[in-house]
C-alpha cells in the first residue's frame, strides 16, 4: 500500500482568517460605538429642550395668574440672570406670603412681589433642570410701548454640546396674556 502525500489534510482557520476577521468586527464594534454616541447627544438635546419648554410654559401660566402684573409691566425685562439660587433658594429671597400666592389670612402679595417671586422660582427651576449658565427672559414685544394686551416673549437660552461643538438652543414661546 502506497501513501499519496496529500492524504494529511489540515482543517480549521489559518491565523490570516481569523485576523481578517477580527478586524471587520472591530470595525462594526466601532461602528455601533458611534452610532451610541450620537443617539445619547440626540436625547440629551431633546431632554433639554423638553425641560426648556415645560419651564417657559410655567412662567406663561404664571403671567396669566398675575394679570395685573403683566399689565403693570412687572414681568418686561425680567431675566433669570439677576437670581442666584445657591443650594435651591434664590438669592434676593422674594417675599414669602407670595409662595402660597397671598392664602396666608390678612397677608396680601403685590402684583409686583408676585412677579418677583415668580422670577426667583422659575431662575432656579432653570438652574437645576438646564445646563448651567441658561438664561430666561420675558419681554414686552411693544416696546417702549407696552401697553395692556401687549403679547410678551418669554425667551429660554442655553448652550450644549453636540458632535463636538459648542451650540447655543433657545425656546422661544409668545404669551397674549
Amino acid at each position: 500500500m502506497a501513501t499519496h502525500p496529500q492524504a494529511t489534510r489540515q482543517s480549521g482557520f489559518t491565523l490570516i482568517e481569523i485576523l481578517i476577521t477580527l478586524v471587520i468586527f472591530s470595525i462594526g464594534l466601532l461602528g455601533m460605538a458611534g452610532m451610541q454616541l450620537h443617539g445619547s447627544e440626540g436625547t440629551n438635546m431633546a431632554y433639554f429642550r423638553s425641560q426648556a419648554t415645560l419651564i417657559a410654559n410655567d412662567m406663561a401660566e404664571r403671567m396669566h395668574a398675575n394679570r395685573a402684573g403683566v399689565d403693570a409691566n412687572f414681568y418686561d425685562g425680567l431675566d433669570t440672570s439677576t437670581v442666584n439660587c445657591a443650594n435651591g433658594a434664590p438669592n434676593p429671597a422674594p417675599n414669602p406670603v407670595c409662595a402660597t400666592r397671598g392664602g396666608v389670612p390678612g397677608a396680601v402679595c403685590t402684583p409686583g412681589q408676585m412677579a418677583n417671586f415668580d422670577l426667583s422660582t422659575i431662575a432656579c427651576s432653570t438652574e437645576n433642570r438646564l445646563p448651567p449658565g441658561s438664561l430666561l427672559t420675558v419681554t414686552c414685544n411693544d416696546n417702549p410701548n407696552c401697553v395692556v394686551g401687549s403679547p410678551y416673549t418669554v425667551a429660554i437660552a442655553w448652550s450644549e454640546v453636540n458632535e463636538g461643538q459648542a451650540l447655543t438652543r433657545d425656546v422661544t414661546l409668545v404669551v397674549q396674556p
